[in-house]
């Protein structure tokens, strides 16, 4: 599998929980917080994927975007970690404070913000 090179003016996807995106529709900062018990955040590289892909096609999940060169401003590392199902697949790495969390959220843009379907009963 070749490791894409991630530029600066790379744009990144990051799933998030419905439950990260408050009633105004800003994100939380949790939506960036890492891994639990590591120092890496997953995203996704655009440039190799769709937004509804990143989501996993899930109706609870939206898409954040940012620029690498975001996160590189904010010290962490940002490279290409594809996964056998998922070559997009990338990595945040570093330690993510209340600030720089706040920070990624300034600078992202909710780009999809998936709605389950409304239930239809059929008689």
């Amino acid at each position: 599998m070749n490791i894409e090179t991630i530029h600066d003016e790379d744009e990144l996807y990051r799933r998030v929980a419905e439950l990260w995106i408050k009633e105004s529709g800003k994100l939380s900062s949790a939506a960036f917080q890492n891994s639990s018990g590591t120092d890496e955040m997953s995203a996704d590289l655009a440039r190799l994927t769709t937004p509804q892909a990143t989501a996993l096609h899930k109706t609870n999940f939206g898409v954040a975007s940012f620029l690498a060169g975001v996160a590189r401003e904010l010290n962490q590392e940002v490279f290409h970690s594809p996964a056998s199902e998922n070559y997009a697949h990338s990595t945040v790495k570093g330690r993510k404070t209340g600030s720089i969390r706040k920070k990624l959220v300034k600078k992202s843009t909710l780009i999809n913000r998936f709605k389950p379907l409304p239930l239809v009963v059929v008689q």
